[in-house]
């Protein structure tokens, strides 16, 4: 699944400067992001888990159990970053298989890597 051809084009697209917090590890999240350009850094506990790239998602998780963030995520250079609230992500999970099947993957690469960085 291309999500970077699918938002591109969004109208809702959000800038943030380097260095920008896009969201912070404990805190309430009501939507998640692709990176339609730019490099995001995901970290837990200030350890990094990822370095997100173009088409790629963050903030999945608390869309999935509506909880608390639970990882800091942080602009490593200029980024314009494609909301996804609550509904859209709820629609595209039951009208787009590709998308559901991608999201699972991503969460488990992010929580193998995690449990790695806790056992350090």
């Amino acid at each position: 699944m291309d999500l970077l051809e699918v938002f591109r084009d969004s109208p809702d697209l959000v800038s943030f400067p380097v260095g920008a917090v896009v969201f912070d590890e404990g805190t309430e999240g009501h939507v998640m992001y692709v990176v339609v350009e730019g490099e995001v850094e995901i970290s837990l506990h200030k350890k990094t888990l990822a370095i997100v790239k173009p088409g790629a998602i963050v903030g999945e998780m608390a869309l999935i159990n509506a909880k608390m963030r639970s990882a800091t995520a942080t602009c490593r250079t200029g980024c314009l970053l494609a909301p996804i609230d609550q509904t859209s992500f709820e629609s595209m999970l039951r009208h787009v298989p590709d998308f559901s099947l991608y999201v699972m993957n991503v969460l488990a690469d992010r929580l193998h890597t995690a449990y790695r960085l806790l056992e350090d």
